[in-house]
């Protein structure tokens, strides 16, 4: 896990599912919505929001495996997106 994560502005269901991620890869567990559902304390339905989330920044990829099951794997942090909502606080600029 790298802890990067928590400089990045994301919401705290797609940090945790980052956490889970990095924790069933370590544990060599293939990485499935079952799989981090068993895990997921959140609403249910936050876990597909916050798989977005991550792939949508580059965090995640999501690939299917041999029996087309899909499957999540974590990037390097150097293909990481940071957020596009707001600018960083040096890249401001007011009228």
């Amino acid at each position: 896990m790298d802890r990067k994560i928590f400089t990045l502005d994301l919401t705290v269901e797609a940090t945790s599912a980052y956490i889970l991620i990095c924790g069933l890869v370590e544990s060599a567990a293939p990485v499935t919505v079952e799989s981090l559902g068993a895990f997921w304390n959140a609403p249910w339905e936050a876990l597909p929001a916050a798989l977005e989330e991550l792939k949508g920044r580059g965090i995640i990829q999501e690939v299917l495996d041999e029996r087309l099951m899909r499957r999540y794997l974590p990037n390097p942090p150097n293909s990481w997106q940071p957020s596009t909502e707001c600018p960083p606080p040096g890249d401001r600029t007011d009228s």
